[in-house]
């Protein structure tokens, strides 16, 4: 059976100042109505099943993820006592859905990124897990750049063609004109941070190619829910990617399959110009907005009205405590900000 775990764990700095530390991004409703978090989780349905649905998320988050019992079973939403990396939380829920099911399919997904139409998405997922079962081999789902991004990670496979393409390797975020050269490849993806395996097949490489996070993931596997010694376990673990820990080490066998519907990590203000509807002017606007003679302009506010005048290319979020003016091309620069602000701001 298949069983999908979300991961839900992240700080989403981002999206200050409407993201903070103890209401991150994948619990915002950014785009609809939903949160990025609950989009997530009823993109799955009907393929997968509340039943067959973990979420692995901060305990600092508890409240927030309480209110998903609706969506997901209490005993399946883990709270992770501190963060650990993605090797850590993977490892977790594999332990967790082998006691339930000793033959599940995993489909490990980020809680906070943007994928439309859903019915594609539904079917390369199920594809992949039939793939993961008969195979025993690891998948991951890549998406084809539309420009030469420097932040997000690719991954190099072996030929152009549509099927399961051999992975050759993982690449960190490059410069500009090494994404240039990807590119012109068209044996590049950008690494949607999507992986497809059986919980078995992830745990015979977390033995093999991270033996301490598996020794440590076996103690975690024999305690009492909610036990007292989580975290001290968890302390142990080292902070390490399921990226650097097992997929760069377990190439030979790791297969891309290619995305077949729009997708976006939602990675910052700027990005938001593709999502939030559009006036004349092309201003992307959420909330209340005057502008006259100003263009391209991503504005975020559902508490008060911004005017803008002759302003072109910015982005102006508006929050209760905070307002944040800056240039659509400087949006990466947030997390430095939030890095010098004050922890009541933060």
């Amino acid at each position: 059976m298949i069983h999908a775990i979300i991961m839900a764990g992240g700080s989403g700095t981002r999206f200050w100042p409407l993201s903070r530390a103890r209401n991150p991004k994948q619990f915002l409703s950014i785009i609809t109505q939903n949160t990025l978090l609950e989009e997530t989780i009823l993109r799955l349905r009907p393929l997968i099943q509340a039943e067959q649905t973990w979420i692995v998320g901060n305990a600092a988050h508890k409240s927030a993820l309480e209110k998903l019992h609706h969506l997901v079973p209490k005993d399946q939403i883990l709270y992770e006592p501190l963060g650990r990396n993605t090797a850590a939380c993977i490892g977790w829920a594999a332990v967790q859905i082998l006691k339930k099911d000793p033959d599940a399919v995993m489909v490990v997904l980020p809680s906070d990124h943007f994928i439309s139409p859903v019915a594609p998405f539904r079917k390369l997922i199920a594809k992949a897990a039939t793939l993961a079962k008969k195979t025993q081999g690891l998948f991951t789902i890549g998406i084809r750049p539309t420009f030469p991004h420097v932040g997000y990670g690719y991954i190099e496979v072996q030929s152009r063609d549509n099927g399961p393409e051999k992975v050759l390797d993982f690449h960190e975020k490059p410069s500009l004109n090494l994404a240039e050269s990807y590119i012109q490849t068209g044996r590049f993806f950008w690494n949607s941070g999507m992986f497809i395996w059986t919980a078995e097949k992830i745990m015979a490489m977390f033995r093999q190619y991270l033996p301490d996070h598996a020794q440590i993931l076996d103690k975690i596997a024999a305690l009492p829910t909610k036990s007292s010694k989580l975290k001290a376990l968890y302390e142990k673990f080292e902070n390490i990617s399921i990226d650097y820990g097992i997929m760069e080490k377990a190439i030979e066998e790791t297969y891309l399959l290619a995305a077949t519907f729009e997708w976006s990590d939602i990675g910052s203000w700027a990005a938001l110009e593709h999502f939030l509807p559009q006036d004349k002017q092309g201003n992307a606007i959420r909330g209340h907005c005057i502008a006259i003679d100003s263009t391209n302009n991503v504005v975020f506010s559902e508490h008060r009205k911004v005017a803008l005048v002759d302003v072109k290319d910015m982005v102006v979020v508006d929050t209760p405590d905070a307002i944040l003016v800056m240039p659509k091309s400087s949006d990466q620069k947030i997390k430095t900000l939030v890095q010098q602000l004050p922890l009541l701001l933060q």
